[in-house]
């Protein structure tokens, strides 16, 4: 089969056995963080991602406290599944504190927008550049096993 028709599926046939997938494909890839002695906890929803005040985001992930949070339901493609684990793992390489300290920062200079803050923080800009160079490399290593129907 083609990349395009492969990239073109949709995500009914994903589950948390294939997003564990490519968690592993990330863990054995960029290694553990030299922030946290475990290996980060996985969380997967079938649905969109919220804000704390229930308003749909579309939000497709989000790394907090030793936890990766993925929101399939925010997903179009299985490339872009791929995309999103790898640039949550890329927060979970980053140090945690830092983040949150850049993210008070911004807040006192008036930025309080979550979008706003999401596109001028440092550990963002750094995950997405990380999600463009790695998240085709891991989708096109990992497809057919993505593919499959009981993988």
């Amino acid at each position: 089969m083609t990349q395009t028709f492969y990239m073109n599926l949709t995500l009914k046939n994903i589950d948390r056995r294939k997003v564990l997938l490519i968690l592993e494909w990330c863990k054995k890839n960029f290694g553990k963080s030299d922030f946290w002695k475990n290996y980060p906890y996985l969380r997967v929803y079938k649905t969109c991602g919220y804000t704390l005040d229930d308003e749909k985001t579309g939000r497709c992930g989000d790394y907090s406290k030793g936890v990766i949070s993925i929101f399939l339901g925010s997903h179009k493609t299985v490339s872009d599944l791929c995309g999103t684990v790898v640039h949550e793992y890329k927060h979970y390489l980053l140090n945690e504190k830092e983040y949150n300290l850049e993210r008070k920062n911004l807040k006192k200079r008036g930025i309080n927008k979550d979008e706003d803050i999401n596109r001028m923080h440092p550990h963002e800009k750094l995950a997405r550049r990380f999600e463009g160079k790695w998240g085709h490399v891991c989708y096109n290593e990992l497809k057919h096993e993505l593919h499959k129907k009981n993988a």
